[in-house]
């Protein structure tokens, strides 16, 4: 059964919320009354007043239209000083909108609003980004605000071609998502086929982001990340004019970017902010310290307890002094260190941020070093498991380094069952699983398994801007002409 749009009907069902205001108005020039309907707290009440009720109020014109018709149009037409107006007869989008901050006018007899978007939050100021720094480039980054997030991305692509669709999720949250992409560039069948799960969420409320994501991914099963997060306006720019879609989300401040690759999340602005000599440099310690803690500590126990033989004489007798009183075994000693790891980062993670330090330092050093004293674990040990963790803290994607901390977890497991054996069909197992991970119809390892050669002159290293002549023709592919 539809309900009719109807002041009585929405006063009744918010009889007992107390920051709901539904009141009459009542314009003297002509005797017509309708009735305001908002939240408080979420519009700009003083804009309110100056721009719309003073204006019915004070307006002379309005002694000449008798009906709440007449004035509909009129209001609609220039009869406030606020353009953002539109007319709506359907009770659940009123609702909708005025509880995401706007403001209906009511009139009974028409069964019909006018609504203005008015909105105003309580938001934050924007800053700089606290996980992407740089220190040559932009300095502003996304905050909790939806609208304020997709006019810091118009600020950068003034394209006529830039589409900002709009669309919810949530039965009763109700969240508000911007889903943004270049129309002459993206690949539409992508952006349908995204726009498809995003109206599929039937959840009812959409409060984290692992909803989202959950939901986004086409490879639920794997603990690499399949959709790739940024604080930064200007990478959503360059990532847009590159074919990827964009997804805003109210009340979060990032912005999500698909179609994602590996590559993608082993880069950084700093990349694009210094010289390509530079930039090619950082990005091989990046690719070189990922190896190093993925299989540093799967080797040393591989190598400890199975193979030792493959150790120059001198590290071995090395390590075999410093394991004279350590009761635990090789494998022990380090799949316990990168437990103490996990352990200390949650801590950190939890206690505010002067207490996690200290706490880090002091678990980090004093706990450690006692260990060692005590004979419980040994000093390489010790610095193998350090080294590992100081590797992959340079990741620049805090997913993917979840995701290579786990697996370098898995690695020691099998190296310590199997040797060098373990490690090689981990291995093995690895490449075949991120070589089988598709996004949207693009190879999660691509550009690295592109035929293309173009594809590859922004991947391990960072080759000089006049290469960047092509976009990836499997996002982009009507449209991969970057610069002539």
């Amino acid at each position: 059964m539809e309900i009719t749009l109807n002041s009585q009907v929405i006063k009744e069902h918010f009889s007992k919320s107390g920051d709901v205001l539904v009141r009459p108005i009542k314009i003297k020039q002509n005797n017509v009354t309708f009735h305001i309907f908002c939240v408080d707290g979420l519009i700009n009440s003083q804009l309110v007043d100056m721009a719309l009720l003073q204006s019915l109020t004070l307006d002379p014109y309005l002694t000449e239209v008798k009906t709440e018709r007449a004035v509909m149009d009129y209001l609609l037409g220039s009869g406030s000083y606020h353009v953002f107006a539109s007319e709506e007869a359907d009770i659940t989008k009123v609702l909708k909108n005025v509880l995401s901050g706007m403001v209906a006018f009511i009139f009974d007899g028409e069964q019909k609003a006018v609504i203005y978007d008015i909105r105003m939050f309580e938001k934050r100021s924007i800053q700089a980004p606290e996980e992407e720094g740089v220190m040559k480039g932009a300095k502003d980054s996304f905050i909790e605000v939806m609208r304020i997030n997709t006019a810091l991305i118009r600020r950068r692509i003034r394209s006529e071609y830039l589409v900002m669709e709009t669309l919810t999720a949530g039965r009763i949250s109700k969240t508000d998502m911007t889903l943004a992409y270049i129309s002459n560039i993206a690949n539409l069948e992508t952006v349908n086929r995204i726009k498809d799960k995003i109206n599929t969420i039937d959840i009812d409320n959409v409060s984290t982001p692992a909803f989202i994501e959950e939901f986004l991914i086409e490879n639920k099963k794997s603990i690499f990340p399949q959709i790739m997060y940024t604080q930064r306006p200007d990478r959503v720019s360059a990532n847009l004019s590159d074919g990827r879609i964009a997804l805003v989300v109210d009340g979060m401040p990032f912005v999500y970017l698909l179609p994602c690759q590996l590559p993608m999340m082993m880069q950084t602005p700093e990349d694009y902010a210094n010289h390509f000599f530079v930039g090619s440099f950082l990005r091989i310690i990046r690719y070189t310290l990922m190896i190093i803690t993925l299989f540093l500590p799967a080797f040393y126990i591989a190598a400890t307890t199975y193979q030792n033989q493959m150790l120059p004489v001198q590290l071995a007798l090395s390590i075999q002094k410093s394991k004279v009183n350590v009761p635990f075994s090789s494998a022990t000693e380090v799949l316990g260190l990168l437990i103490a790891f996990e352990i200390l980062i949650e801590a950190g993670l939890r206690l505010p941020k002067a207490v996690g330090t200290a706490m880090s330092i002091l678990g980090g050093l004093v706990i450690g070093q006692s260990a060692v004293a005590a004979s419980l674990i040994s000093p390489a040990v010790v610095v193998i498991v350090a080294l590992a963790g100081i590797a992959g803290f340079i990741l620049p994607n805090q997913d993917l380094s979840s995701g290579v901390r786990l697996t370098r977890f898995l690695l020691a497991i099998l190296a310590a069952l199997a040797g060098f054996f373990g490690l090689v069909v981990g291995l093995v197992i690895l490449i075949v699983h991120l070589c089988s991970l598709d996004n949207y119809g693009v190879a999660y390892l691509s550009p690295f398994v592109d035929i293309e050669e173009s594809n590859r002159k922004d991947t391990l290293l960072r080759f000089p801007i006049k290469f960047f002549k092509k976009r990836p023709d499997d996002i982009a592919p009507e449209n991969i002409t970057k610069q002539n």
